[in-house]
């Protein structure tokens, strides 16, 4: 007595678009989303330019375009309201500060939003 198994999948593209992964998907969009609102909290923050008007957030990147962005992401001294030298969390390289302390945080919000788990 043999018994036959027929396994039938869709297509990678169907699965990958049922758990909004596609190209640039929802889940892209939504994990850039995340990064950006924790990334805030780390930012610079003297006036609010930099960290809250010239910041523009695209499905795979956050733009920080004020002129002394790349100044304050690679010298900040964290000596501004709430800088790292005063005790707060705002200071230079505020994305790599941001994902060492909310990374898991994230990747767990991205696994619930496309209906999976982290591992």
């Amino acid at each position: 007595m043999s018994n036959t198994v027929k396994i039938q999948m869709d297509k990678t593209q169907k699965i990958l678009l049922r758990r909004y992964l596609n190209k640039d998907g929802k889940a892209q969009q939504y994990f850039t989303k995340q990064c950006a609102a924790k990334m805030n909290n780390f930012v610079p923050y003297d006036t609010g330019r930099l960290k809250d008007i010239d910041v523009t957030i695209k499905t795979k990147q956050i733009i920080f375009s004020a002129p002394y962005a790349k100044l304050q992401y690679y010298s900040n001294k964290g000596m501004g309201k709430q800088g790292t030298s005063l005790g707060g969390t705002r200071g230079k390289l505020w994305d790599k500060r941001m994902w060492t302390q909310h990374g898991n945080e994230i990747v767990q919000s991205v696994a619930n939003f496309v209906g999976g788990r982290k591992k």
